[in-house]
């Protein structure tokens, strides 16, 4: 077939009990290797066609092998394959060259594809508590101008067969592959740490996606084969005349820094959720951070102390806000007992209060939202990161993987709950008493499953809260303070205030 059949990363961080991570994993099959050309299409089963090659699976012999490339040739009376791998300088990527000859006395018609796939029990890809598994795995194309479209297991139910815009039928697509509209650059199976990705460099003709996800097995050995093929048109070939196609592998852990100089757009394949466009700035700075500092547990708790400052003009009205209503509450109970039977006596009254005051309900919220989308994309970005994987920090041996002893679950379930202590509240004694067991108690259990570097900036965030808050509460009391020093003066300025000295 002339397949890669063993593909494994030297680096150590990517061995597990002393032995290297295996990217291949469909078992030497050769048609769902990465890098498998196919010459004939799916499409046309039936019907009589005097294909340019006639067989699936062709024998290849090595005609030339050095350190970084491999020459292999397949021929037989109409027809000559030359396959050239070449490893390039970027790490995990690698060169194949095809080229295909018609030997014969006639046009014949050939239908190139270049596939990869790969094989998962449902058991290793299926979600932990609280936790998506990073193993999980999908099938995606990157269009040439960088947009990812990405297709699960669920995506490929009986039922999803039936939209044929999805599932087309065309001259290359039999009707069970999912085509995306337009033309391709990268077609992957990936997972949130590592993927087997082609891309399309240069041929006569441009390619479209084609993807696919084939449930296999029963009970304990159910599985699932996850396809992804970059599919050009069918083409003939006249006598004497040769095609080249030239791909481009990407076989190995998403790591930024690797995939940004393997080619355009590879960087996509590393999904950063809704939010993506912050979290690229987020990630672009994770990794200046831990070029100075060389250490990934400290750069996220930079990162974490960095955001905050950032979005502490947000966040500093919305605490004084709530300080301001907490301030007023006694004034608010007052109106609750006024008002016990009269609803809407007692929302025009608070109204009224909180206009007096300058006080605006709205304004603890509005600040909060606008801060969300930045937290999102930072928990996203330290939950897919494959730069913590097996990375060791303080006490623990994996930053991608939950603290083994459980320490720092209830660490960040102790700053929580003193977090919501010393927040001011306004809400009725119930929802006080939720705000302040619930949540840190929720926390604690999250965390228990979540990745230790998202605890890191977990803990890091909450301690940043407690400063914080407590640098607002003073500040609010110095200006109350200078507010009722300034009303006094003013009044003995007044004239009145003279007058009534110059009586007496």
């Amino acid at each position: 077939g002339a397949v890669l059949s063993k593909v494994e990363p030297l680096i150590a961080k990517y061995r597990k009990d002393g032995k290297p991570t295996e990217l291949i994993t469909t078992g030497g099959t050769p048609q769902y290797s990465p890098l498998f050309a196919d010459f004939r299409t799916g499409a046309t089963a039936g019907q009589e066609r005097d294909w340019l090659v006639t067989s699936d699976i062709q024998t290849y012999r090595i005609t030339k092998q050095q350190a970084t490339t491999c020459v292999l040739e397949y021929k037989d009376d109409q027809v000559q394959i030359r396959k050239t791998f070449r490893a390039l300088d970027e790490a995990y990527a690698i060169e194949v060259a095809t080229e295909i000859t018609n030997l014969g006395k006639t046009a014949k018609p050939y239908a190139l594809s270049i596939a990869t796939a790969t094989y998962m029990l449902d058991s290793e890809v299926e979600s932990k508590m609280f936790r998506m598994n990073p193993r999980m795995t999908h099938v995606e194309c990157v269009a040439p101008d960088g947009k990812a479209t990405r297709e699960e297991r669920g995506d490929f139910d009986p039922d999803d067969f039936e939209d044929k815009e999805r599932f087309p039928k065309t001259q290359t697509n039999p009707g069970d592959w999912s085509q995306p509209p337009g033309e391709v650059h990268i077609v992957a199976a990936s997972d949130a740490y590592f993927t087997n990705a082609i891309a399309h460099d240069s041929g006569p003709l441009n390619p479209v996606c084609q993807l696919q996800i084939e449930a296999r097995g029963n009970g304990d050995l159910a599985a699932a084969l996850y396809k992804a093929r970059l599919s050009y048109p069918e083409r003939n070939l006249d006598p004497g005349k040769s095609d080249s196609y030239k791909a481009r592998a990407y076989i190995g852990p998403k790591e930024r820094e690797a995939l940004a100089e393997a080619g355009d757009h590879f960087s996509e394949l590393i999904d950063l959720g809704f939010f993506s466009f912050i979290a690229k700035g987020l990630v672009t700075y994770l990794l200046l951070v831990y070029s100075v500092v060389k250490s990934w547990g400290l750069a996220i708790v930079i990162l974490t102390i960095t955001a905050r400052l950032l979005l502490f003009p947000f966040t500093w009205p919305s605490i004084r806000n709530m300080i301001q209503m907490r301030e007023l509450k006694p004034e608010m109970e007052k109106l609750t007992q006024k008002f016990q039977d009269d609803p809407q006596g007692k929302g025009l009254a608070q109204m009224q209060l909180w206009k007096k005051h300058g006080v605006n309900p709205m304004k603890g919220c509005l600040p909060q939202l606008v801060s969300m989308p930045v937290w999102f994309a930072l928990y996203t970005t330290l939950q897919t990161a494959v730069e913590l994987y097996h990375i060791p920090f303080l006490w623990f041996p994996d930053l991608s993987e939950a603290d083994p002893l459980y320490i720092l679950p209830f660490v960040i379930g102790g700053t929580f709950f003193l977090q919501q202590k010393l927040m001011p509240m306004q809400a009725d004694p119930a929802q006080q008493k939720m705000m302040m067991y619930l949540m840190p108690t929720m926390f604690t259990v999250f965390m228990l499953f979540l990745p230790a570097g998202l605890g890191v900036y977990m803990f890091t965030n909450s301690l940043l809260g407690i400063v914080q808050q407590q640098i607002v509460e003073r500040h609010a009391k110095r200006s109350a303070v200078s507010s009722k020093g300034a009303e006094i003066a003013a009044r003995e300025k007044s004239p009145l205030k003279k007058k009534k000295s110059q009586r007496r």
